[in-house]
């Protein structure tokens, strides 16, 4: 590339500003980069980063000639699908290091940041490994046996500590400690404008007080859904305070989290709400202290919502302390988001400090540490959008320009490297640091002069300063697909008869961490637990999570499906059957979640010996014309709904526990007289169930359709999307008609 060819480049990307008024800061911008230009060594392919301009690091590279050559660089997201199409173009090299693969193709458009800031650089990626925190830190381990110096993430864990360091940031600090030689960069989050937090105020009938509002108002799209999290500072693990979480439109409950705690658990709640309605929900969600003699203690809520279908206003959330996770560490640089058309405002979503802990003893954190650049072109591999927005874009221009500069310094100690970084910056806010910008924007050329006046006390041995990457084999990991048998670890899809064994206890984030797809098949739970969990990307949509979903790849029919000894908890959908014959569930523990299990257009099944315990929704849903289930000496207690058998024919119940369900306005039939077979003996025709009350109807009447059934909004596809809210205005229409719930 020319000189010429550069300005151009240049004079393209400034041409993009909508603002027609540059502020000083960009003018004077504009006069050093097209001072200083001469042809950078940067990353070649159908994107650049503007980024690279902004930070300077285009002008480093041309005065010492440094490209981040010798350095590693480990990327962690949501996965590195695209990665052929990404060197195909140019975008990325063509020795980029796979350790593990994942699905999303966020990682690409990280790495391709990178790239371009860094383009000798050394790449390697690991997925992030699906919310369980202990492989989140294996991925980080593994990246640094791998010969990563720099590490950058892009995860947003919303089931962390708030208010200590979890496992998490312990085995982060401890790493850190044990390796001089790496820096950890991480997002700070896009979560102020999805984040509450105050100091409980009961207003007077045991509910809190929103700044003498009654709740938090939410306005929800048909098809519309959002995951709430509600967490207070009682001791992770040990909580004795117990606090309540609720949604309610139009003064009825909708949904609910109401865990127990009794000194050994959990300080949180949580629930996921989906209309599948066809009206608008204006829903108010509300926080309770459940007993009054309880303490008042520091409440925190995040609102991990669909961005266009969910509605909060601005006005009534905090957007300062909404930095959690491994981005409160003290040693890990956050990065929080600019955008180059407002390099001098933040924008909107970036996470703001200070950060409060509680214990073991109170201490605020000055966290965001320095910022980035967020809004910038990537190629679209993967599917993935060409302009990369959120503090998942700024962290990686981060790393990037720390590669550089250690490629010219290698044995300076990382904690030495750090300091330079903060002490450099151009400030945005406030003098010295501000919890919104945190010490403000790199400088390239000034981290780069203070480098060369600094002569390290305890440089780093050559062992460190001039560290190997491993010659270690990419590894793509496609589908798991059980056939036969086998031990389920994680999330699988089972496509063949067998028997299959859960090996252990799974946290995911998966969209459907067991997919049946063949008739004929066993799934022992052996006592152990399936849990959802929620975690952020900046390019997913919100998901419906089910723990066991069955249906048929060709949509027709499967039959003899057994589920036995299982806990599923924290999902959208705990077990889902769709087109399923002579399924059988037994002994199962279903809790918390928001649809317990869910039966659609399902024959001759049994359901026994389960508990289905505190489902923000629904206990049982037996739905679409299912028929002649067996409903046998299951606990159905403190549920939205306890049943629902709406639109099914000859559902049975026998020697049930169904109590102290919250509403009872959705059908729930009586315990029968007398047995009824399960099975329809051959030539017998279904009786009549016109206005869809689970109740044959009398051949000497003809009954009025009172009720029709609604179509479930279960997905039979997979999809393993999450996505931040963004916020407007709350509307001022108001729906017509009290929404209907289905499924």
């Amino acid at each position: 590339m020319n000189e010429d060819n550069m300005e151009s480049k240049v004079q393209i990307k400034l041409q993009k500003r909508n603002k027609s008024i540059f502020t000083l800061f960009e003018i004077i911008l504009v006069i050093f980069t097209l001072f200083f230009l001469i042809c950078p060594t940067a990353g070649t392919g159908q994107a650049y980063t503007i980024g690279d301009i902004i930070l300077k690091t285009d002008q480093l590279r041309n005065l010492t000639g440094a490209d981040g050559s010798g350095i590693g660089v480990g990327v962690i997201s949501n996965g590195a699908a695209g990665l052929l199409q990404a060197q195909e173009s140019g975008d990325l090299p063509v020795d980029v290091i796979i350790l593990m693969n994942g699905k999303g193709s966020e990682g690409i458009a990280m790495m391709e940041i990178i790239h371009d800031i860094a383009p000798g650089a050394a790449l390697l990626y690991h997925d992030f490994g699906g919310g369980a925190q202990n492989d989140f830190i294996h991925a980080i381990e593994s990246l640094i046996d791998a010969g990563a110096r720099i590490i950058v993430d892009d995860v947003g864990f919303l089931q962390v500590p708030y208010f200590e360091d979890g496992y998490t940031a312990e085995k982060i600090n401890q790493i850190l400690e044990e390796h001089p030689e790496v820096i950890i960069v991480t997002a700070a989050g896009n979560n102020a404008e999805i984040h509450y937090q105050a100091k409980f105020s009961d207003d007077g009938t045991g509910f809190h007080s929103f700044d003498g509002m009654k709740a938090i108002p939410i306005a929800i799209q048909p098809g519309g859904m959002f995951s709430v999290f509600l967490q207070w500072d009682d001791m992770y693990g040990y909580s004795v305070n117990d606090y309540n979480l609720y949604l309610e439109e139009n003064g009825e409950l909708i949904a609910f989290s109401e865990r127990i705690q009794d000194g050994n658990s959990l300080p949180e709640e949580k629930f996921t709400y989906i209309n599948d309605g066809t009206s608008l929900v204006q829903a108010e969600l509300r926080v309770k202290k459940e007993n009054p003699s309880d303490e008042d203690k520091n409440i925190e809520l995040f609102i991990n919502a669909q961005k266009d279908k969910v509605f909060i206003s601005r006005q009534f959330l905090v957007i300062e302390d909404s930095i959690i996770g491994q981005a409160t560490v003290p040693k890990v640089l956050s990065v929080a988001a600019i955008s180059p058309e407002s390099v001098n405002v933040a924008e909107r979503y970036s996470s703001q400090g200070f950060v409060t802990i509680s214990y073991p003893e109170m201490v605020v954190r000055n966290k965001p540490d320095i910022t980035g650049i967020s809004n910038v072109a990537v190629s679209g591999a993967g599917g993935f959008p060409k302009i990369f927005s959120g503090t998942s874009a700024a962290a990686p221009h981060i790393a990037g320009l720390l590669a550089l500069e250690w490629s010219l310094f290698p044995s300076i100690p990382a904690d030495d490297l750090r300091d330079i970084l903060l002490s450099t910056t151009l400030e945005l806010g406030e003098p010295g640091w501000d919890p919104v910008f945190g010490h403000g924007l790199p400088d390239a050329l000034k981290i780069y002069g203070k480098l060369q006046e600094i002569s390290p006390d305890n440089p780093l041995p050559s062992s460190l300063a001039e560290k190997q990457i491993q010659a270690i084999q990419s590894i793509i990991n496609p589908p798991v697909m059980l056939t036969g048998f086998g031990e389920i670890t994680g999330p699988v899809t089972i496509t063949s008869p067998g028997t299959y064994t859960l090996g252990k206890d799974i946290s995911h984030f998966d969209g459907s961490i067991i997919t049946i797809m063949s008739s004929d098949v066993i799934i022992q739970g052996e006592g152990r637990k399936i849990e959802g969990l929620s975690v952020q990307f900046i390019d997913d949509t919100t998901i419906e999570q089910n723990a066991i979903i069955i249906h048929s790849p060709d949509s027709g029919r499967l039959k003899n499906v057994i589920i036995k000894d299982l806990l599923i908890e924290g999902t959208t959908n705990a077990i889902i059957g769709r087109q399923v014959d002579q399924l059988h569930i037994d002994g199962c523990t279903i809790s918390y979640n928001t649809i317990g299990i869910g039966l659609f257009d399902s024959n001759n099944g049994i359901i026994e010996n389960c508990l289905l315990s505190g489902n923000a929704y629904k206990g049982l849903a037996i739905k679409e014309g299912s028929s002649d289930n067996l409903v046998k000496g299951n606990t159905i207690e403190k549920n939205l709904y306890g049943i629902d058998t709406i639109g099914s024919i000859n559902t049975i119940l026998e020697d049930n526990i169904i109590k102290d369900n919250r509403r009872k306005d959705v059908y729930t039939p009586k315990e029968p007289e007398t047995i009824i077979p399960t099975v329809i003996p051959t030539g017998v025709t279904p009786c009549v169930d016109l206005n869809f009350d689970g109740i044959c109807d009398d051949p000497n009447e003809t009954p009025k359709p009172t009720k029709t059934p609604a179509s479930s909004s279960i997905p039979y596809s997979y999809s393993h999307q999450i996505s931040m809210t963004t916020t407007y205005s709350h509307p001022t229409y108001y729906p017509t008609a009290h929404p209907t719930c289905s499924g």
